[in-house]
């Protein structure tokens, strides 16, 4: 049952980094909006979570990366 639950999640991780690029890509939402960051800072979080218990550490770490520079990307905005 939990590696179902893993499983979901990694497919959920996966759609939102997609809708989030799709979206960015249509011009719906900006680079540095709460909505885009927001998606990519969830999507690196389950997906850092995915690729670790699945043993794909090299993709757990892009994804740590990529969700802390979503991190990063906010603070910065909200700075200015």
């Amino acid at each position: 049952m939990m590696e179902l639950l893993v499983d979901i999640l990694g497919w959920i991780g996966s759609a939102t980094y997609l809708l989030a690029f799709a979206l960015n890509s249509a011009k719906k939402v900006k680079s540095d909006s709460l909505v885009y960051q927001g998606m990519n800072i969830f999507a690196g979080t389950v997906m850092s979570y995915y690729t670790f218990t699945e043993g794909a550490y090299a993709a757990t770490a892009l994804n740590i990366v990529w969700a802390l520079i979503g991190v990063v990307t906010l603070v910065n905005k909200n700075r200015r």
